[in-house]
């Protein structure tokens, strides 16, 4: 049985490069059919895939300051797009839920959402660890870059033959 030829590093950059292509047009559809401007469909991204996160979480994630979260949820509340409801535990804080008119992950979201469960579910529990790792790690080192703070490390060899 022939093995398949390996998987060069370029061609995984080019796929994943194309996924973000694709992710961000498919962000600026969203954002125009929604009339929502980049902050806001940034906060309701956030509001979708964290757990009742507080405005402050929120103020922090999107790099703006608690007054200019207030305008963002003012904004998003007016539409009934999310919800302020009072902490279950402690009357001092606020979280956020989805409102009534908040937008379900439809097309081409849920077709990514599918193809990552599906993905995810031919991974064993060693591998989706390790892709978990991976993740993080890039995560960390976009954050840092971002914020200058980068490891200085060396980019890896453009003209590795393998993953």
């Amino acid at each position: 049985m022939a093995s398949a030829p390996p998987f060069r590093t370029s061609e995984l950059f080019r796929s994943l490069i194309s996924l973000q292509r694709a992710h961000a047009l498919r962000e600026v559809r969203l954002r125009a059919g929604l009339n929502l401007n980049d902050t806001d469909l940034k906060a309701l991204n956030l509001i979708r895939s964290l757990s009742a996160p507080g405005p402050g979480e929120l103020a922090k994630e999107l790099g703006v300051s608690t007054a200019g979260i207030t305008a963002v949820l003012d904004r998003l509340e007016v539409r009934q797009v999310i919800a302020r409801r009072e902490h279950p535990t402690d009357r001092r804080r606020t979280v956020i839920h989805a409102g009534p008119a908040f937008p379900e992950a439809t097309g081409e979201a849920l077709a990514i959402l599918r193809s990552l469960h599906r993905f995810c579910a031919q991974l064993d529990a060693p591998s989706r660890q390790a892709l978990r790792t991976l993740l993080a790690e890039i995560l960390l080192s976009l954050q840092a870059a971002s914020t200058g703070q980068d490891d200085n490390s060396t980019p890896p060899d453009h003209r590795s033959s393998e993953l």
